[in-house]
């Protein structure tokens, strides 16, 4: 039997309480399955749990583990983790995502072996002559001459207009002038550090002394899960108190506290972990043109001046793709001064808001949703990616245990204990998948 088979009930009430919180969107089947993985290792650990439990009745406990399997049905889908990061549910306490980085496996022209080709990240710099012909190199620090490492060489390959005759190679020296060169003895000398040499060779004749090669390289990024945890105490004649002359059960008052202080700490742990990843990843430059000014020039309305802001918005989407070459945006974190600004853009639709733990959806603008966050600075901003693997997202949020609950422990005095835990790992995965600006009064 299938995560989705044998969790489908309470599936399709996560779908539905997943559909009240986002707008009526539906969860996808990358979502479903985190639940599902999710529900199963609060299944074994309740299992676990039991079997060594003596002091409680069966039929107590066979509710109280209905009661955990439906608090992780409803906690983990309003996480907005779900919407920042990539969530994968791990199977064991510490783990692995493993990925392929192609490099390149061979010294040709500018490229060194070594270089980034591609990880699932993002593209490297990719050398468009390192199968051709071509070869042009930079003259590294302290060198006087350009051994040739690829034969045979075209001779006479450039023509110098000034004297009218043909040469082997050409250099542009480093002050811009050009020069020209021939081999000898399987060199080219007459350069200087920073000049660049370029030579053609002969890529079709056989047998060729060597082939530009690729090579694939394993690599991980490990993850160990750690503890968040809280306890309700209270007394039975204040549970009593509450129950008979309020209508209120204490009891469960407390426990929503719990888990929603739980949740509080891993949104908040998720957004300061892409907030301060993206300010670490932002370079000086990138942010001079991702800061906007809220000032209205002289003779420009507000209005008219607030949508100017969703150039910078474009501009943060274009670094992102800059940097990876195969990513764009789809969210951005703000702090809660820029709803008013956003709520002069054409292209911002205010969300259902509903009741606010935290951090929350506010909106959408230019296709990015918009989650304000009450731990970000007066006039920050961060855009980011979050996609459907973890290739494809800047963090993993990789719980182990959901939120679940201890027993409820009753003592002599009437005092009243349960313990509240979770077990994940959060860690950054492509930081270039973040960029940070800034909206100055």
């Amino acid at each position: 039997m299938t995560l989705f088979e044998a969790y489908k009930n309470r599936l399709t009430v996560a779908e539905s309480y997943y559909s009240k919180t986002h707008e009526g969107e539906k969860m996808d089947n990358n979502k479903k399955l985190v639940v599902a993985k999710c529900l199963e290792n609060t299944n074994k650990f309740m299992n676990e749990a039991f079997d060594n439990s003596i002091g409680t009745q069966r039929s107590d406990m066979g509710a109280f583990k209905k009661f955990a399997l439906n608090l992780t049905t409803v906690a983990l889908p309003n996480l907005i983790a779900n919407d920042l990061v990539i969530v994968h549910p791990m199977s064991s306490l510490s783990g692995y995502i493993n990925y392929i980085e192609y490099q390149y496996a061979s010294n040709k022209g500018a490229t060194k072996q070594g270089d980034l080709i591609s990880n699932p990240f993002g593209f490297g710099n990719v050398d468009r002559e390192f199968t051709g012909d071509k070869i042009t190199q930079v003259v590294p620090t302290g060198a006087t001459e350009v051994a040739i490492a690829w034969t045979p060489v075209l001779e006479d390959f450039f023509y110098n207009e000034a004297d009218k005759t043909r040469y082997d190679a050409k250099i542009v020296k480093a002050d811009g002038t050009i020069a020209y060169a021939n081999v000898a003895n399987g060199k080219i000398t007459g350069v200087a550090a920073g000049d660049t040499v370029a030579y053609v060779y002969d890529n079709v004749v056989i047998p060729q002394n060597d082939l530009p090669q690729i090579k694939a390289k394993m690599k991980s990024i490990a993850l160990v899960a750690h503890a968040r945890r809280i306890a309700i105490y209270y007394s039975q004649i204040a549970a009593y108190q509450a129950k008979t002359d309020y209508g209120v059960d204490l009891g469960n008052q407390l426990s929503e506290k719990a888990v929603g202080e739980l949740s509080y700490e891993i949104d908040t742990e998720v957004t300061d972990l892409l907030y301060n990843t993206a300010k670490d990843n932002t370079t000086a430059a990138e942010l001079s043109e991702l800061t906007w000014s809220k000032t209205v020039p002289v003779g420009v309305s507000k209005a008219e001046h607030y949508e100017g802001f969703t150039e910078i918005l474009e501009i943060a989407r274009q670094f992102i793709y800059d940097r990876t070459k195969k990513f764009a945006p789809n969210y951005m974190l703000c702090a809660s001064n820029l709803l008013p600004v956003l709520s002069l853009v054409k292209g911002f639709r205010p969300a259902n808001a509903g009741t606010i733990n935290g951090p929350y959806l506010a909106g959408t603008i230019n296709g990015l949703k918009v989650f304000v966050t009450p731990n970000m600075a007066a006039g920050d901003f961060v855009v980011g990616v979050n996609g459907n693997d973890m290739m494809s997202s800047a963090a993993v949020y990789a719980p182990y245990m959901a939120i679940v609950p201890t027993m409820l422990l009753q003592y002599a005095d009437g005092g009243t204990s349960q313990g509240w835990s979770t077990l994940y790992d959060l860690k950054v995965l492509n930081p270039n998948l973040l960029v940070y600006g800034k909206v100055t009064a």
